[in-house]
């Protein structure tokens, strides 16, 4: 599944990074953040998100849920990088480096379909008992 970069296109401020298989479906994941239609997208190359030396396990204990000091720990992103493919990109080191304007999602009708129209009345056809 391919990875994308997406960006307001006015302050080119990072919106996320964001798994989709096709980039027409960039454009419901982004809307959960902010406006598709205000954002661009380049396709990232192979590579990554890492935590070089100590990372956090996974799947993270949060603990039993029923302790009244119950919290989720918060994800360890201060210590993660992204992998030198991906930082590359981020400074905009490739020339050939073209950003895409994210379509807006297809607006859904909030009509319900028409009602299909009542057929005639129905014909009563007498069957025969088998002798």
């Amino acid at each position: 599944m391919p990875a994308y970069l997406v960006r307001l296109i006015d302050s080119r401020q990072i919106v996320g990074f964001f798994f989709v298989d096709q980039p027409e479906q960039l454009a419901n994941s982004v809307n959960d953040w902010t406006e598709g239609d205000r954002c661009e997208y380049v396709k990232l190359p192979a590579g990554g998100l890492m935590w070089p030396g100590s990372a956090v396990a996974v799947p993270m204990n949060p603990g039993p849920e029923n302790d009244a000091n119950w919290d989720i720990p918060e994800l360890p992103f201060a210590s993660a990088t992204l992998s030198e493919s991906w930082l590359n990109l981020l400074y905009g080191y490739p020339p050939t480096l073209r950003w895409t304007k994210l379509k807006p999602r297809r607006k859904t009708d909030s009509t319900s379909p028409p009602t299909p129209t009542p057929m005639g009345s129905g014909q009563v056809i007498p069957m025969r008992r088998p002798r």
